[in-house]
């Protein structure tokens, strides 16, 4: 008996925090009602108290998980290569990686890609801590493949990482199915961020 209430809790939980990341992916911030989670998530508003005391509680747990499901998800893409892949190969990895997940339906990077520039002071510092081992270990593929003289030493890193991870997290917010496919679309910021836009002068 004790067990399934156990499992009530953990799938009613479940229910709010899915509900709040997709609201918070098509509505942004402004427009997720906790009425409209409740209603999404199969139950009366006064019951979410029950999970979470108060609307910034329970999307701040929606945005933390984003960044630890994106971040689990490129590292498991790029340490399947192996040891022996070039630190080319681990950003394209990682880029294609970051691509297919914003873009097949996770709801909570999405919404994390969403809301961000809309959080409270405090909730985005929060948020950040959780963001850290994200940006973290794009800092070290870009690393690595400036220190195997893979990458210009005239261009700084910090910069470099924070214009990619920029471009790759626009693209939730235009991307629509069935004009490019998701491992062109990967293809062609590969190509931009890699080896750039413009014609290699004679």
């Amino acid at each position: 008996m004790r067990n399934a209430k156990i499992m009530e809790e953990i799938t009613s939980r479940t229910r709010i925090l899915d509900a709040t990341a997709d609201l918070l992916r098509t509505s942004g911030l402004k427009g997720t009602k906790l009425s409209e989670v409740a209603k999404r998530a199969g139950m009366l508003a006064p019951s979410l108290y029950h999970h979470f005391s108060s609307k910034d509680e329970l999307i701040e747990e929606v945005l933390v998980e984003g960044c630890h499901r994106n971040t689990r998800f490129i590292m498991t893409r790029v340490e399947r290569l192996g040891d022996a892949a070039s630190p080319i190969a681990r950003i394209e990895a990682a880029i294609t990686a970051h691509l297919e997940f914003l873009l097949t339906g996770d709801q909570y990077s999405s919404a994390v890609s969403r809301v961000f520039p809309d959080l409270p002071e405090e909730i985005k510092r929060r948020v950040l801590a959780a963001y850290a081992g994200f940006d973290n270990y794009w800092r070290d593929l870009i690393s690595a493949a400036r220190a195997s003289g893979n990458a210009r030493a005239d261009l700084d890193p910090t910069v470099a990482r924070k214009f990619l991870i920029n471009m790759l997290d626009s693209a939730a917010e235009w991307y629509r199915p069935g004009h490019l496919e998701i491992a062109e679309i990967a293809r062609q910021a590969c190509q931009l961020f890699l080896h750039g836009f413009a014609q290699p002068q004679a």
